[in-house]
Formats: structure tokens, C-alpha cells, sequence
């Protein structure tokens, strides 16, 4: 005698999807409310979305992984060898750095929990685009009128020669606009783009623009690494951005005029900064021989320098040794895996989105060899969405082959 059991799911409630989005379309607003304390409206929707979805959240298996683990108790250990190191933790490490941490796992839970379907990873890979995009017209348009008509530009740092839109960073701000980028032109290499022509054409000049003037040499690398991944996996695609983007930039160095030049060329080289970033690095090197195995302690290298460190490798090598740069390579090594085999397992319809995440994840990649990448949000969204489209790809249903059909029977 057989017995049957039957287990249901309860899908995520609405509320849950509906929160995740709104917290999407709030990544491109940051604001500065204090001395190294800032200000990001999504994380507050987050924690609402958690509060309101508890009951929704899910633990899937297919999306945790034990190097999630090992990221929670490298933190944990490197706290703890910070606070015997020096006899307490600092401020700035205990808010940013630990309790920082969790948000970021919230929205990862958040985003998994919520994503049942590739209609979903579409939806949300959308408005992550479409706010993006959007808040970056008003931010290019402020650039070109402060450096046409001498008007105040609130989007820029340095003197307001960097677009830093809302992220108040330029880097982090050019880290966004990269991402947002290779996922608009990921997508388009299958038959329905995110968005039609005119509207596509006018979001890819305006993000093109926008990575340009935040003069970041980090979204830069992001970029070229991740077109790189495009030429390699869709070459038609690659060389038709390449084409548009050579002839587009003559143009706008001709629309911007001569004095352009001189600050592009200034701004694209800053010599003392580079050679300030090879002596971060040299310096984490030194540390991380000191203390090879654990590292100095969560936020020694800052203490050591006045200063962090600017790259993630580098600032996992010096706080938490080898054992941390291990897991920290394990971890994006995995998202890289499953992204990969996503792409290959997906349907026609479905590789461009999978392409598109494996892209966005090279360009945050790329991105955290110039800063410490690990927390910016929209990379986060990029890894939640790789590991749901690897789920959803596993449990599709195997495509059996085609049987003919039998002969008649003869008469």
C-alpha cells in the first residue's frame, strides 16, 4: 500500500513583490546626513519589506550556499581578533561593516523569497534600469548646464567636474550606471528588449554620458570587462556597441568643445591618485605578511592608514588574511558559476536575462579591483537575481526529444 504525500508551497504574497520593487526603483537615492553616515531610503522600504513579508520570506536551497556562511563568520572572526587586537571595536567598523552586513543578506532573502518566475527577474531587472536611467537624465542634464551656463550642478563632486548623481560617490555612482548599462544591452541581443527604440536609444546615450562623466578609471575597467564578456558570448552585439560608442564620442567632444579636452585629460589621468592607490596596495600587502592566516582584525588596515583601501581584494587580504580573500573569491566564484550555467541551461527567451546578470556581475567585478565593492546594493540585486534564475533554471522541467510517429499498420 502507497501513500501519497503532499506538500504545497505558499507563494510570496503580493506585498512582499511589490516592496521588493519599490526598494529596486530607490537604489539610485543616497543622501549625506552626517560625518561618514549616510542616508539610503531603499534600506528603510527593505527592512518594511521584511517586517511586512516575514511570513513570505523563503529559505531555498539552490541560493544559500556555504560560502554565504563563511562571509557572516568572517566578519564574526575578524571582528573578534580587531577587538583582543586593539581592546575594542571601533565605531565606524561596528555600524558600516557589521551591522552593515545585514542589510544587504536582507535583501538577498527578500529578492529570492520573491522571484517565482523569469517574469519576475524581467520585471525587476526593468525598473532597476528605468530608475536608473531616468534619475540619471536629470543628473546629466544638470552637468551639461553647469558646464554650459555656470549653473549649480547638486550631482557633482570635486568642484562638480565628477557626476555623482545621488550616490554621492562617483565611483559608486559610475559603478550604477555600468551595471544598469550591460544590462540594457544584455537583454538586447535576444528578440524583446527591456525597452522599444526610442526610448532604448535614449537610455543608452544618457547612461554612456552619465559613466563618462563621473571620469571613474573603476566603472571604466567595469565596463571594459564586462563588453569583454559580450564580445566573447555574443560578438555581433559587442561590436555593434563598440561601433555606436566610437562614433558617438567624437561627436560629444565636439559638441562640449576645446576646453573639454584639458579636463578630460586631467581628470582620466590623476597621476598622484594612481600612484596613492599602488601605495594602498603595496601597504596591504605589507600587512597582510604580518598576519598572513586571520588578517589584523576588521578595520585594521584603515586604522594603520587614515584611510581605506580602495580595493576589496586588498582589503580583505589585509583584515582578514588569507583565509578571507579564500572566501571572498569563493563566494563571487560561485555567483560566476551559476550565472555561467544559467546561460547555458536557459531557453532562447530566457538567455538574454541570464546574460545580462552575468555581465552585470563582471562589471561589479571589475568594479572592486578601484573600491570596496562588497556593499554597494545594486551588486547585491545582481547576485539575488543569478541565484533565482539558476533556481528557476534547475527546476524546469526537461525538454524530452521529439518521438516520430509510428507507422500504420499495413492494410
Amino acid at each position: 500500500m502507497t501513500s501519497r504525500f503532499h506538500f504545497t508551497i505558499r507563494r510570496p504574497t503580493s506585498i512582499l513583490k511589490a516592496l521588493v520593487i519599490a526598494y529596486v526603483a530607490l537604489l539610485p537615492y543616497q543622501f549625506e546626513v552626517g560625518n561618514e553616515v549616510n542616508f539610503a531610503p531603499s534600506d528603510c522600504l527593505m527592512l518594511l519589506a521584511v517586517l511586512l513579508g516575514l511570513y513570505s520570506l523563503r529559505y531555498r536551497n539552490l541560493v544559500w550556499t556555504g560560502w554565504h556562511f563563511g562571509i557572516i563568520a568572517l566578519f564574526a572572526a575578524g571582528s573578534l581578533v580587531a577587538a583582543l587586537r586593539f581592546g575594542t571595536l571601533s565605531r565606524y567598523e561596528l555600524i558600516n561593516k557589521d551591522a552593515g552586513l545585514l542589510l544587504p543578506f536582507l535583501s538577498y532573502a527578500a529578492i529570492t523569497s520573491a522571484v517565482t518566475g523569469w517574469n519576475d527577474v524581467r520585471r525587476i531587472l526593468r525598473v532597476f534600469v528605468a530608475t536608473v536611467a531616468l534619475q540619471n537624465i536629470v543628473a546629466v542634464g544638470s552637468y551639461l548646464a553647469a558646464y554650459f551656463f555656470s549653473v549649480k550642478n547638486p550631482f557633482g563632486r570635486y568642484g562638480g567636474l565628477r557626476l555623482s548623481g545621488m550616490l554621492i560617490d562617483p565611483n559608486a555612482y559610475g559603478g550604477l550606471l555600468v551595471a544598469a548599462f550591460v544590462v540594457c544591452e544584455g537583454v538586447c541581443v535576444g528578440p524583446d528588449p527591456l525597452f522599444r527604440k526610442r526610448t532604448l536609444w535614449l537610455f543608452r546615450a544618457t547612461l554612456a554620458m552619465g559613466i563618462l562623466f563621473t571620469f571613474s578609471r573603476s566603472a571604466w575597467i567595469a565596463l571594459s570587462l564586462a563588453l569583454c564578456v559580450l564580445f566573447l558570448l555574443q560578438t555581433r552585439a559587442a561590436l555593434r556597441v563598440l561601433l555606436a560608442g566610437l562614433t558617438a564620442a567624437p561627436c560629444l567632444f565636439l559638441l562640449l568643445g576645446n576646453r573639454f579636452v584639458p579636463v578630460f585629460e586631467e581628470l582620466a589621468s590623476r597621476p598622484k591618485q594612481v600612484q596613492g592607490r599602488f601605495d594602498l596596495i603595496d601597504a596591504a600587502i605589507e600587512a597582510f605578511t604580518h598576519h598572513p592566516i586571520l588578517g589584523g582584525g576588521i578595520g585594521s588596515f584603515r586604522i594603520a592608514q587614515g584611510e581605506i583601501a580602495h580595493n576589496t581584494a586588498m582589503w580583505f587580504l589585509a583584515d582578514f588574511g588569507i583565509l578571507g580573500l579564500t572566501v571572498l573569491l569563493g563566494f563571487l566564484g560561485w555567483f560566476f558559476i551559476k550565472a555561467w550555467n544559467c546561460y547555458r541551461s536557459a531557453t532562447a527567451a530566457q538567455r538574454p536575462l541570464a546574460l545580462a546578470l552575468l555581465m552585470a556581475h563582471t562589471a561589479m567585478f571589475g568594479l572592486a579591483m578601484g573600491i570596496e565593492a562588497l556593499y554597494q546594493r545594486h551588486w547585491w540585486l545582481v547576485l539575488a537575481l543569478i541565484a533565482s534564475s539558476y533556481r528557476l533554471t534547475m527546476r524546469a522541467p526537461a525538454t524530452r526529444p521529439a518521438v516520430a510517429p509510428l507507422p500504420a499498420p499495413a492494410a
